[in-house]
């Protein structure tokens, strides 16, 4: 067996902020594809997120497609599953319509089948158990052109109500913006709210803006300022009670909410793409201060064809990190440094895609964590509650008052973490659920010679080794070799760094293990020197594998390996 033969000396490093993706793709789908929208979700019901993504967008129809996760976060090449229908597809929503537990799949149709000139609408896939009905059984009565849409709780009676974004700015007139209503998990096909204006909105979303309790609507437009329509006692406004005044012409295609200063309420980020006149060509930020979004942006970055945003704590420092997708520009990330963004991105993809969407999820499970009875205060208002950890894996149980709910009693967004029950708790709202310390990144895009994307996030500690320049040893020898675990997290980590021998025959033998404790982007250093022994019996001759390994919670995290031969 092999044995240590001296002290082992342990020294730390600082580290240059280590990036939390490879600037290459963990996968990519098969092209020829035009792929506007994009989510992760459990579609088949096995546990693990797949991948949802519509195509077409503005240049071919074409049909949703599921690539189902096998379980250790691999996905085909080509589609599991395919719509039998096909469309000019703009984005989709995910979240459980009709409350069975199962997640469905709302499509917004930008153009109908003739293309340009010609109005598309809004359909849903729903779950069947382990797969999508082929052809969508709910579609709106009305038509016009949509490039977004979104399932939120419009009436704060638990459910998900579908909002629509319309609005075709390159040849169309502008339009009303809508909102279908959910009634004990039936979908009105008729429109039950429109905006009293007419927009060119590219995207919608929820939040509580105003911390009241409810969600509010959110649109990007073009042509016209950003808004945010306000709920009130379960009725959705009309008019907007926010507009952005930075720019009255803007390109905005995509948005969403976080918390970028930690300061408990909810901030609005944008893309602003310039390829329309007017547009600024920018991501930016407005601040939320106590419930008011400013109507100017504290931060932008960048000049170009910006397409996409997203947020996540890629850090683990408790501020949400900020990932921005463009055209023919791939995407670029933006590390959030205590509310703060840096001028320029931190990262860049090597794929110049043409980004449409971004969305996080742990594809292969391997930071996921329970959240068992996380509890919230009531007050008997409130009936929307953001969880501490998003975006969450998926949550399997909610408690209003310490009663169980049905799944047709409460609904939630998986991006943005919150929970929407039917009636306000007075005392106390405990959820169970998962999250997840390790993130992967997907990416949907419409360039047709590329696939989309899934960048799987480094490993929090990930463990490497300098292996020895020589192979081949001798009883007798030592081999000398050292162990590197760094930290990709701006936290303090408390790890197991382990050290083992898997020998020809026999069980595996440890060499060494110590507990160290990385600072935030931290590292360490260790080198080896192990002897093999002299009367080393017969059997132990030929390959020997040397592993180093972080081990977090009794599970081998990320390890690096070697091996040798003894002759």
């Amino acid at each position: 067996m092999l044995i240590s033969t001296c002290t082992l000396l342990l020294c730390a490093v600082p580290a240059q902020n280590p990036l939390p993706f490879d600037t290459a793709a963990s996968w990519e789908s098969y092209t020829s594809g035009v792929t506007t929208g994009g989510d992760f979700a459990d579609i088949n019901g096995d546990g693990h997120l797949d991948m949802v993504v519509a195509n077409g967008n503005d240049i071919h129809r074409q049909r949703v497609e599921v690539f189902h996760n096998d379980g250790n976060g691999n996905f085909p090449t080509s589609p599991s599953w395919q719509s039998s229908d096909i469309d000019y597809h703009g984005h989709l929503s995910v979240g459980d319509i009709n409350g069975d537990g199962r997640p469905d799949v709302a499509v917004s149709v930008f153009l109908g089948a003739n293309g340009f000139g010609d109005f598309g609408h809004t359909k849903v896939y729903f779950n069947q158990g382990s797969a999508l009905e082929t052809t969508p059984s709910w579609q709106s009565n009305d038509s016009y052109y949509s490039f977004r849409c979104a399932l939120g709780d419009a009436d704060s009676d638990g459910d998900l109500d579908l909002a629509v974004a319309v609005g075709e700015p390159y040849y169309g007139a502008a339009a009303k913006n809508r909102i279908y209503y959910n009634n004990n998990g039936t979908l009105s096909p008729n429109p039950g709210w429109q905006s009293s204006g007419n927009d060119h909105a590219m995207d919608v979303t929820w939040a509580d803006v105003d911390m009241d309790g409810d969600l509010d609507l959110a649109f990007c437009t073009a042509e016209s300022q950003n808004k945010v329509y306000f709920q009130n006692s379960g009725v959705m406004s009309t008019t907007p009670g926010w507009t952005s005044t930075d720019n009255s012409n803007p390109n905005g295609n995509s948005c969403a909410f976080a918390d970028v200063d930690a300061d408990g309420d909810l901030d609005f980020c944008v893309s602003d793409n310039n390829q329309l006149s007017g547009g600024d060509g920018v991501f930016k930020i407005y601040r939320n201060n106590n419930g008011t979004l400013a109507g100017t942006p504290f931060w932008s970055d960048y000049q170009g064809y910006v397409s996409a945003v997203a947020f996540a704590d890629l850090q683990l420092d408790g501020y949400p990190d900020l990932v921005g997708g463009s055209w023919w520009g791939g995407t670029d990330m933006y590390l959030n440094n205590n509310g703060n963004f840096p001028s320029n991105p931190n990262w860049h993809s090597n794929h110049n895609s043409v980004v449409e969407a971004l969305f996080f999820g742990d594809v292969d499970g391997n930071g996921l964590k329970p959240a068992i009875m996380e509890t919230h205060a009531g007050n008997g208002s409130k009936q929307v509650f953001y969880l501490e950890h998003a975006p969450l894996q998926s949550i399997s149980a909610v408690r209003v008052d310490g009663v169980l709910l049905t799944n047709s009693q409460w609904s939630y967004n998986r991006t943005f973490g919150w929970v929407a029950v039917d009636s306000a708790p007075n005392n106390s709202l405990q959820v169970d659920y998962e999250w997840s310390e390790s993130l992967d990144l997907g990416v949907t895009n419409w360039d047709s010679s590329i696939g989309n994307l899934i960048f799987k996030r480094v490993p929090l500690v990930a463990a490497t080794v300098t292996p020895p320049g020589n192979t081949i040893f001798n009883p007798g020898d030592t081999v000398s070799f050292t162990g590197h675990w760094e930290s990709s997290t701006n936290r303090n980590e408390n790890i197991f760094a382990y050290v083992a021998a898997f020998l020809p025959v026999g069980p595996m033998r440890i060499l060494d293990r110590t507990s160290p404790i990385l600072s935030p982007f931290g590292e360490i250093h260790k080198p080896f020197n192990v002897t093999i022994p002299v009367n080393l019996p017969g059997a132990m001759y030929g390959t020997t594998t040397v592993a180093v390994a972080t081990v977090v919670d009794g599970e081998v995290k990320h390890r690096s390996d070697f091996s040798i031969t003894i002759q």
